[in-house]
């Protein structure tokens, strides 16, 4: 390896599929599924690399083969020194036991002697912040407490290479500040770092390198934000092409009530999914009421990279009957610069039991150059990284000297164009 911390040499995994009778697996030919194929990764001490993908990318499972969890089917996996795996958090914890003596177990488990763990006892409680439940047995704590403890216990292990699977998920907020504070620790100290999260800003905090995995192939590594940008557009892309649904392909439903449609047009009713700065866009959406409903609230979010940018909200409909309804949202002038965005929506009625979450149904581009409307903006002149509002800015500096004012972004003054579409 000769020095690095980690190294996948020309990984291949593949696990079998079918279904399984008594202590027999029958299988035809074809009942297989390639988790990896010919994945390469390195890592030295003291890197943070970044793992993105989509869910059955193949993620876990390089974390699996470097925890030594599984074994590659062809090619090698070569690590040093001490491996903290957060991947399963809790993984060999024992339910009758208390929290205090899991402490002691499962660190032993991961590598450390009697005397370290009683050594980092303290430390360990104290971040896992469950002091008042340390002497109730681990059945009765609720799978935040569980998850915060197996973080805590794998944190103090003092690792020379960590593997992260989706830690910031677990806990309240405050918890998930002092894990990334923790990692972040480990990441200046010297430590490797393998972090695979779908939260794509704590990705670009922690790691300056990425990679991305599609479909158990690497499909580009590089500089984190290049790697990003690339991803975001592709899912968005395969969004884009995906936007105009048919009307059976049902997006969200409740047993009363379904979207059944979304559509994206411009000022003049024309199907697109490519946009100006200042545009109208029209947003439709085919609903169906199965039966009698009440109390209709209807939201629509726009969304960035990172985030939502904007959201409108109908007024309540007393009562829709049963059958199809039609919705429509104008948006009068997309104050947006240039960039793909996503088009959120989120249903709420009477019958709804619980408070639904935004769905994405669509997804567009806004492609105008504001630099040909006088901004001198490099923010202004490309596609943002973040999905930013085209809000005006500038920079002013006072010296001995006096002012100085630094130009940022300007917006057109002028309506864009109009472009065949």
């Amino acid at each position: 390896m000769s020095g690095a911390a980690l190294e996948i040499d020309h990984v291949s995994k593949r696990y079998a599929v079918g279904a399984r009778h008594g202590w027999l697996r029958r299988r035809r030919a074809g009942d297989e599924i390639w988790a990896l194929r010919d994945v390469n990764v390195r890592l030295e001490p003291g890197e943070s690399v970044g793992l993105i993908g989509h869910n059955g990318a193949g993620k876990t499972t390089v974390l699996r083969l470097l925890a030594g969890i599984s074994r590659p089917t062809h090619g090698h996996v070569r690590t040093t020194g001490r491996i903290a795996s957060l991947i399963n958090l809790g993984a060999g914890f024992h339910p009758e036991l208390t929290g205090r003596e899991n402490i002691f177990l499962n660190g032993v488990i991961l590598g450390l002697s009697r005397r370290e763990v009683k050594t980092r006892f303290d430390e360990i409680v104290e971040f896992a912040d469950l002091g008042a439940y340390l002497e109730t047995p681990l059945k009765r704590y609720s799978s935040g407490m569980y998850a915060r403890l197996g973080f805590a216990v794998a944190a103090h292990v003092d690792p020379d290479v960590l593997l992260v699977d989706e830690v910031l998920s677990v806990g309240d907020v405050a918890f998930q500040d002092r894990s990334i504070r923790k990692m972040l620790s480990f990441r200046d100290s010297g430590r490797a770092i393998l972090f695979v999260s779908h939260n794509l800003s704590a990705v670009e905090m922690m790691c300056p390198r990425t990679i991305w995995l599609d479909h158990g192939v690497i499909r580009q590594v590089g500089p984190t934000a290049e790697v990003i940008r690339a991803y975001i557009d592709a899912v968005d892309e395969a969004l884009i092409g995906g936007t105009a649904r048919p009307g059976g392909s049902t997006l969200d439903q409740t047993d009363a009530f379904a979207v059944v449609g979304a559509t994206l047009h411009d000022k003049n009713r024309r199907a697109t999914s490519d946009f100006d700065y200042r545009d109208v866009l029209r947003v439709g959406l085919s609903c169906v009421a199965r039966r009698d409903v009440e109390y209709v609230q209807c939201s629509l979010t726009i969304r960035g990279d990172y985030g939502p940018l904007f959201t409108a909200t109908s007024d309540t409909f007393d009562c829709w009957r049963s059958g199809p309804h039609d919705l429509e949202c104008v948006f009068e002038s997309l104050p947006l610069l240039p960039g793909l965005y996503r088009v959120e929506v989120q249903v709420r009625h009477a019958a709804t039991l619980a408070l639904p979450l935004p769905r994405t149904i669509a997804a567009f581009r806004v492609t105008t150059d504001l630099s040909a409307f006088g901004s001198d903006s490099l923010v202004g002149a490309t596609k943002s990284r973040g999905g930013f509002l085209a809000v005006a800015y500038d920079w002013r500096v006072q010296t001995s000297a006096g002012e100085q004012v630094l130009a940022g972004l300007r917006r057109p003054t002028i309506m864009a164009p109009s472009r065949r579409r």
